[in-house]
C-alpha cells in the first residue's frame, strides 16, 4: 500500500508542479500599438492677408480670408470678437479654407474683429488660430 500512496503522492506533487510553473511563468503578451491616437501639431495656423483693405461708403467691397500650415480642413471660420462695419457680412466658404467678407459699407468708421479658425481633428488634434483684423471705412 505503500508503494501506492507514494507513487500518487508524487504524481500529485509533479502535477502541482507543473500547474505553478505554467501560472506563474507565463509572460502577458505584448500589447498592440493603438492605431487610434492624435499627433499633437504645433505649427501655428497662417492667415492671410496680413491688413484688410480700405472700404468706402456706398461702394461694393469685397476681401477674403485664407488659412494656410493647417494638417486638416478648417471647420469653422467666425468673428470671436468685435464687429464688421454695417453692411458688410462675414462667410465661410464651403469645402474651401477660406472666408469671404463683403457687401457696401453704410458708414464710415474703424472697425475692429477678431477672426476664429478651428479646423476638424482626425488623426491629429485639430488646430485652432484667431487673428485681429482692422477695416477702415472712408468716404
Amino acid at each position: 500500500m505503500k508503494s501506492k500512496t507514494t507513487i500518487s503522492l508524487a504524481v500529485l506533487l509533479v502535477t502541482l508542479a507543473s500547474i505553478s510553473c505554467s501560472l506563474f511563468s507565463r509572460s502577458e503578451p505584448t500589447p498592440e500599438p493603438d492605431p487610434y491616437y492624435f499627433v499633437p501639431v504645433s505649427d501655428p495656423l497662417i492667415f492671410a492677408p496680413d491688413a484688410m483693405p480700405v472700404a468706402h461708403v456706398g461702394v461694393m467691397y469685397e476681401a477674403e480670408i485664407h488659412i494656410t500650415q493647417n494638417s486638416t480642413p478648417a471647420g469653422e471660420f467666425s468673428i470671436s470678437s468685435g464687429s464688421l462695419p454695417p453692411g458688410l457680412e462675414f462667410v465661410k466658404v464651403e469645402g474651401e479654407d477660406i472666408a469671404k467678407i463683403s457687401g457696401i459699407p453704410k458708414e464710415t468708421g474703424t472697425f475692429t474683429f477678431t477672426v476664429y479658425v478651428w479646423c476638424y481633428g482626425t488623426m491629429v488634434s485639430g488646430q485652432t488660430g484667431e487673428k485681429e483684423y482692422t477695416i477702415v471705412v472712408d468716404k
